[in-house]
């Protein structure tokens, strides 16, 4: 009986341990999560040449444009040949987002235009 009451007070206490350890883990996760003050985010819209298909073209600008830090979020429309970029200005340019678009595919297909 003893046994039983200390194995049951350990598994309640780090059942309690547990419990306190995952909102502070929650709170740093959601904290380099979190996306750059609205005065460092920049949005600009470029117009693009060279995409022949939504699903290849737009898709891989859209990845790539993605997957660069700084970037907060990056939309590509294929119907009206743009690209909605919201970067934080700290980090990138406009120019650095137009190498990568411009770099995408080989480097030989996509000419962004003002």
């Amino acid at each position: 009986m003893k046994y039983l009451t200390l194995s049951v007070l350990f598994l309640a206490f780090i059942g309690c341990a547990n419990n306190n350890a995952k909102p502070s883990e929650a709170a740093q996760q959601s904290e380099q999560k979190a996306p750059a003050s609205d005065q460092q985010l920049q949005e600009v819209t470029l117009k693009i040449e060279g995409m022949t298909c939504p699903h290849g073209c737009a898709a891989t600008i859209e990845k790539n444009l993605n997957n660069t830090e700084g970037v907060a979020k990056a939309k590509v429309d294929f119907d009206t040949k743009t690209a909605t970029i919201s970067f934080d200005a700290h980090k990138l340019s406009k120019e650095s987002l137009i190498s990568v678009i411009e770099g995408s595919n080989g480097g030989d297909a996509y000419t962004v235009v003002p």
